[in-house]
């Protein structure tokens, strides 16, 4: 043993006879990390612990002064990094520095919260990138969008966030479509075109059923396409008859687009995009050319067979006929637009229908639940939405499945000096929330003897007893900014009353008419990283399934 010690003894001192300034470069570099994270540590320690009322997040420690934090971990495992790293017991906000960059980094539930009902920060950076390098909306559009110039074609005195007015207006108009009587006579369009394509599925003819090879097919060949119709009708799907395929294959690839992957390393992605994007110009240009405002019929809510909702009628003539848009710049926004309206949701239900149907005992007591939301007419796939919508365990299902596996990242930019409780954040800095660290947060999710770990599906986390009642209520109380799929304060997504209804209505019509064997192991159904922080994680391979009618008999 001294003899092998002595031999390496002699190598590193002949490396260092040999390199004598190389050693000494690295000495001093060794010295100045060591020396710049004492000094960042102590200013850290100092204001984190301060009483002061008025304080600037401290900046993290921090060992190499050019490079900053580098947080290794979040690269390959996001969400283990905000489980078990560092920053996961932070309760406080933090700046973190990256070469050059810095940003605020709001922890903490309270903060969080208090961060996401700022109405003085802006989203627009968001805005800008999604419509030019996800739906390859023209600079020029983007630029007029973003413009503190332009005029909203109407007056509203409440802006959303602190967006530029043609933002502020279209988030106004979006927030109006998705809400009140229009949300209602939308979710009654989907609910009448998903009971006809689920009545008429192939499944249903044979007494084996079907298998099919990827699951998840059901739900954009027949769930989405339900959507689709409701909100634009038959228009956009009779004319493309592959639509929902291209449309699918464009929104998974968002992180291609957002992450501006060159076209050759990603062909089927862009070609996709060029197929919906042609698509939904060509729609709407038909629709345009054949609606007339003297004789097409309008229903009681103003909507019209060729454009299907109003909504799309209006914003097509005020962004195009009255300011000038180009129609493809149009395309490029009601693309975006689909892809809120549709992506997330759709992913959600495809993952709450396999919790469902793989767990028996959940099952029976869905079917329970559904089984009382039925109309009079109980042949048929028809259900009292108000009650269905608020039966407990469904709507624990719902929940779980968003908290388990939605991932968001709030980015907003100061546009004047805000407070955060006690914490300053200077104008025309970049604010970072997540929702990961609260719906990960074993201390609020898991019970004392952590039967049901924080990182697997259990819907019981949402369901609690009272003394009024022996059955289970459906409860969110004190989970306030750690439950964060659709956001909160003036973030709040305008879609998350549909969202519910779709998800809800979508399993009750399966779990009534089929029998679903999921025909995959535990290790198969793993969730896709890439998509990290930009809404529900989709599943990171094809999830076999035979998909058959019901037998009731087995109730």
């Amino acid at each position: 043993m001294a003899s092998t010690n002595s031999y390496f003894r002699s190598i590193v001192t002949s490396h260092v006879e040999a390199h004598p300034k190389l050693a000494y470069a690295i000495l001093a570099t060794l010295a100045i990390s060591v020396a710049h994270y004492a000094v960042t540590s102590a200013l850290y320690g100092k204001v984190a612990h301060s009483k002061s009322l008025q304080k600037t997040p401290p900046v993290v420690p921090h060992f190499l002064p050019f490079i900053g934090n580098v947080p290794w971990q979040f690269a390959w495992s996001p969400i283990e990094f905000f489980k078990s790293s560092y920053y996961a017991f932070l309760q406080h906000p933090v700046r973190i520095r990256l070469f050059t960059k810095e940003l605020y980094i709001i922890q903490g539930r309270e903060n969080v919260v208090a961060h996401l009902a700022q109405t003085s920060t802006s989203n627009t950076m968001f805005n800008a990138s999604f419509l030019r390098q996800t739906c390859a909306m023209s600079s020029y559009a983007v630029e007029r969008l973003g413009s503190e110039t332009e005029e909203t074609p109407k007056y509203f005195e409440r802006k959303y966030l602190a967006a530029a007015p043609l933002y502020a207006w279209s988030s106004s108009v979006i927030h109006r479509y998705l809400a009140g009587r229009s949300a209602l006579r939308l979710s009654q369009r989907f609910e009448n075109n998903l009971r006809g394509r689920i009545e008429g599925h192939q499944a249903l003819a044979v007494p084996e059923g079907v298998v099919l090879n990827n699951f998840l097919d059901f739900f954009i060949d027949d769930v989405t396409a339900a959507l689709l119709d409701a909100m634009c009708g038959n228009g956009l799907l009779e004319r493309n008859p592959a639509f929902t395929g291209a449309f699918w294959t464009f929104c998974e690839n968002f992180p291609t687009f957002m992450k501006q992957i060159p076209r050759f390393l990603a062909p089927q992605a862009y070609n996709a995009r060029e197929e919906v994007l042609a698509a939904v110009a060509n729609w709407q240009t038909w629709a345009s050319e054949n609606f007339d405002a003297n004789t097409t019929p309008l229903d009681e809510d103003g909507d019209d067979p060729f454009w299907g909702s109003k909504f799309f009628r209006e914003r097509f003539s005020t962004f195009v006929f009255d300011m000038g848009f180009d129609a493809r710049d149009m395309a490029s926004m009601e693309l975006g637009f689909l892809f809120g309206a549709s992506s997330n949701v759709t992913v959600n239900t495809y993952w709450c229908a396999i919790d469902v149907f793989k767990d028996q005992v959940l099952l029976k007591d869905i079917r329970k639940e559904v089984q009382a939301c039925k109309t009079e007419d109980k042949g048929d796939l028809r259900f009292d939405i108000s009650k269905l919508i608020q039966q407990p365990l469904l709507q624990a299902v719902f929940a779980e499945s968003l908290r388990l596996r939605c991932h968001n990242m709030f980015i907003r930019k100061t546009t004047e000096a805000i407070n955060i409780l006690e914490w300053v954040i200077p104008k025309d800095r970049f604010v970072i929330a997540w929702s990961t660290p609260g719906h990960m947060d074993s201390k609020v999710w898991s019970d004392t003897n952590d039967i049901h770990p924080v990182d697997t599906f259990w819907p019981g986390r949402f369901l609690k007893y009272t003394d009024k009642s022996k059955f289970a209520q459906f409860s969110l109380t004190k989970r306030e900014g750690s439950w964060l799929p659709f956001g909160s304060g003036a973030n709040l997504c305008p879609g998350r009353h549909f969202a519910k209804i779709h998800c809800i209505l979508t399993l009750a019509m399966m779990v009534e008419r089929f029998d679903c064997e999921i025909l995959a192991e535990p290790k198969d159904l793993k969730i896709d990283l890439s998509k990290f922080g930009m809404g529900v994680l989709g599943p990171s391979g094809k999830v076999a399934a035979r998909l058959r009618r019901r037998e009731k008999k087995t109730e």
